[in-house]
């Protein structure tokens, strides 16, 4: 009975640790590239529903890095995000589940890191057809601490992100 429920759990464990994307998904991109590490960025919420700032969980956390060098990409059509490169920055949400990520290892590592660590990371560009509703999704499928390749470039530390401010009156305008 011991064997049989450790063959069950070890079946059901890629289930339950990697969020399904939901509905119908297709590929429209997907890059792999070193990265370096620049830290976290906070964005707040910017107060565009009834329910915020408060009920909405609009505001976030996001992880920061740099692209050193463009190892694969691919597009399959002529839709999906364009290649990523050197220089560019690419942000991984580390608040919120993203559907078709494994958001406990992605989350692990990504706390693990320290600013200046360089990491190969694998993001797959989704377009997601649930029942109707379509919408982008980003998943990183594959992050892990790498080091700094001799070809890759040098760029400089990125100026730390200002956070989004949110949409405020007028001053003298009275709300109706």
């Amino acid at each position: 009975m011991k064997k049989l429920m450790t063959v069950m759990m070890a079946a059901l464990a890629p289930s339950l640790f990697a969020s399904p994307l939901p509905g119908k998904a297709d590929v429209l991109a997907t890059n792999t590239v070193i990265a370096r590490f620049d830290g976290f960025t906070e964005l707040p919420c910017r107060h565009m529903t009834a329910l915020c700032p408060d009920r909405c969980d609009h505001a976030t956390k996001v992880a920061n890095f740099t692209v050193l060098k463009n190892e694969d990409y691919s597009c399959p059509g002529k839709y999906g995000d364009d290649k990523a490169e050197v220089g560019a920055t690419m942000m991984v949400d580390v608040k919120k589940p993203t559907p078709g990520q494994d958001d406990a290892a992605v989350f692990a590592l990504v706390d693990s890191l320290k600013p200046g660590d360089t990491v190969r990371l694998t993001q797959v560009h989704y377009y997601v057809d649930d029942n109707g509703n379509m919408y982008p999704v980003r998943p990183v499928t594959k992050l892990e601490k790498v080091e700094k390749p001799a070809d890759a470039a040098d760029v400089p530390a990125a100026v730390p992100a200002t956070p989004i401010q949110p949409r405020r009156m007028m001053p003298g305008r009275r709300a109706r």
